[in-house]
C-alpha cells in the first residue's frame, strides 16, 4: 500500500501522538469528492450564476453534507476560487488533445475551436463560469487566462517551427485570438446559454482571417 497522507492518531507509551497514514484509495476518494463538489457547484453557476451558487445550492446537488463540504473548502470564495482552475482545465485539456499532432496554422485553429466548441455544447454552464469569474473570482479567471495564453502561444509557436519569432509576440498573437473566439462565442455561439456552433460562413471567414493574418505579419517582419 502506498501512504500519501498522514492524520494524528493517539499517543503511544506517553510518546508523541503518531501519524497514522491515509491510504491512496482514501485520498482518491477524496479527490473525487472535490471533483464532484466542483462540478455541482460548475452547474449551479451555469443556472444561477456566480450570486446564486449557495453552498446549501451546492451540498444538496452535490448530495454530501455541510460537514463534507468544509473537509475539502475552506469557504464558499475558496470554492469559487477553484471551480474554473479545475473544470476549465478539462476543457483546455480536451483543445490540447485535439491539436496535439497538427502543424499547420489553419487546421490548428480549426480543430482547437472545434474542440472548444463541443466541449462548451456539452457543459454549456462553463460559459457562465468563464464569463462571470472575472467579477467573483478574479485570480482564479486571470491565472487561467495566463495559462490559456501560454499553451495557445505554444501551439502557435509549433505551427511555425521554423520561424524565430519571441515568446512575446507569439503571447500577444494567442491572446488577440482569444479576444476574437471569446466574442465569435458571444456573438454567434450563445443563446440563453445554449452553445452552439458558429454558423460555417462565420468558421470560414475566422479561419482565413487567422491564417492570412499570421501568415503576413510574420512575412512582414
Amino acid at each position: 500500500m502506498v501512504f500519501i497522507l498522514t492524520q494524528t492518531s493517539p499517543t503511544l507509551n506517553g510518546g508523541l501522538p503518531r501519524k497514522r497514514p491515509v491510504s491512496t484509495r482514501r485520498a482518491q476518494k477524496s479527490e473525487a469528492t472535490r471533483l464532484e463538489i466542483l462540478e455541482a457547484a460548475g452547474k449551479i453557476i451555469g443556472k444561477y450564476g456566480y450570486a446564486g451558487c449557495s453552498i446549501a445550492r451546492v451540498t444538496a446537488k452535490a448530495k454530501i453534507s455541510h460537514g463534507a463540504f468544509y473537509l475539502h473548502f475552506s469557504s464558499q470564495k475558496d470554492m469559487f476560487n477553484q471551480v474554473l482552475p479545475t473544470l476549465g482545465a478539462e476543457m483546455l485539456k480536451m483543445i490540447a488533445d485535439a491539436i496535439v499532432d497538427v502543424r499547420d496554422i489553419s487546421e490548428l485553429e480549426q480543430r482547437g475551436l472545434e474542440a472548444n466548441f463541443a466541449y462548451l455544447t456539452k457543459h454549456p454552464y462553463i460559459y457562465r463560469v468563464l464569463s462571470e469569474a472575472e467579477l467573483f473570482a478574479p485570480e482564479a479567471f486571470h491565472a487561467y487566462h495566463d495559462d490559456l495564453a501560454h499553451g495557445y502561444a505554444r501551439s502557435l509557436r509549433r505551427s511555425r517551427p521554423n520561424d524565430l519569432g519571441s515568446d512575446d509576440e507569439y503571447e500577444t498573437l494567442a491572446t488577440m485570438l482569444i479576444g476574437a473566439r471569446t466574442y465569435l462565442l458571444m456573438r454567434y455561439g450563445v443563446t440563453n446559454h445554449v452553445i452552439k456552433p458558429l454558423p460555417p460562413g462565420k468558421l470560414e471567414a475566422y479561419l482565413k482571417f487567422v491564417a492570412d493574418g499570421i501568415n503576413g505579419y510574420m512575412a512582414s517582419r
